[in-house]
């Protein structure tokens, strides 16, 4: 309700409500039951008996059927889920998996239970972009990887293009801006021996929120703080959705590949790497094409494919390594 008056009044003038009235082809009561429905969700209208109506301050909501029209894709978010709260978009989208078309997006305007990788919770408060979208490639389980490289280039080439941020991506897929995360993603797969039923890849972005509410050890940055103001989460939406569908369309290609190593910030610094298996230190020396971090350790080069990764500061760093490689 009050999408048909709202277009009116994003302009920021002033609007009869006759004019409205009449080009809705409703009563200016309706009209008026409509501006009442706005304002009960936050919208600020001033009105005046001469003047009409016009549109004061937006509250920070995701606007779901303005993102509908807007988005200009064929596969990423035909179908979108919007909620004002869910326990985890991944989750909820997990439900939805097996019957929902390819592409389909559930977004949220707050995570009770938001995860990241490795069962770590995720900060989720109001204002930041916290979404999910379903995906259904026909490609052979091995080749997960082009899913989590697609999505990490699209949040980082997204902040380029809409905010000329030089974001990075620290392996495996963390984007980070001036060396401090302000994105995670989180990519779930069902699968087969031989392919992939669905990934389901959830992505928490540090809109209009404040960092310094954020665990100190997430060493945290939002838009907000870096813009110095606030941004339309639903332009962002749009354009990180869309960015997502061409990375998505071009699995697998060298592009995704080339942008994924250019945008590196893990390349030539050391790096622990926490697994299952235990601790590894040495420099991360490249990127494969399948994914793996190829990690320089005394004596040899080991390939890795997975893991928690932690750039070191010298003051971290064991004393008996090799310091002169930290210029590589």
């Amino acid at each position: 309700m009050g999408n048909g008056i709202l277009s009116y009044l994003k302009g920021g003038s002033w609007v009869s409500g006759e004019e409205m009235a009449n080009s809705q082809g409703i009563s200016r009561a309706a009209v008026w039951k409509q501006i009442q429905a706005l304002r009960a969700k936050g919208y600020y209208i001033e009105s005046s008996t001469n003047k009409g109506y016009r549109l004061v301050r937006e509250p920070d909501l995701l606007d779901a059927g303005a993102l509908r029209q807007a988005l200009k894709t064929k596969v990423v978010g035909r179908d979108i889920y919007y909620y004002p709260e869910v326990g985890s978009t991944n989750d909820t989208a997990r439900k939805l998996a097996w019957s929902c078309d390819d592409g389909t997006v559930v977004v949220a305007e707050t995570q009770r239970e938001g995860k990241g990788r490795l069962s770590r919770s995720w900060y989720s408060p109001p204002g930041g972009l916290w979404i999910s979208v379903i995906l259904k490639p026909r490609i052979a389980l091995a080749q997960a990887y082009r899913i989590n490289m697609a999505a990490s280039v699209a949040v980082a080439r997204t902040l380029s293009f809409l905010y000329g941020i030089k974001a990075t991506i620290k392996w495996p897929n963390d984007i980070l801006v001036n060396d401090r995360k302000i994105c995670g993603i989180l990519m779930e797969i069902s699968a087969e021996v031989d392919r992939i039923d669905y990934a389901i890849v959830g992505i928490g972005l540090n809109a209009n929120v404040a960092a310094k509410n954020f665990p100190t050890d997430w060493k945290a940055i939002s838009l907000l703080e870096e813009l110095g103001s606030k941004v339309s989460r639903t332009d962002l939406a749009q354009s990180l959705l869309e960015e997502l569908e061409n990375a998505y369309l071009s699995i697998g290609s060298k592009e995704n590949y080339e942008d994924w190593c250019r945008l590196s910030a893990t390349l030539g610094k050391r790096v622990r790497i926490a697994s299952h298996d235990g601790d590894l230190e040495g420099l991360a020396e490249s990127l494969s094409e399948d994914g793996a971090l190829m990690l320089r350790l005394p004596g040899e080069t080991r390939r890795i494919l997975a893991g928690d990764c932690i750039h070191l500061s010298l003051s971290e760093q064991r004393p008996d390594q090799d310091q002169s490689s930290n210029h590589v």
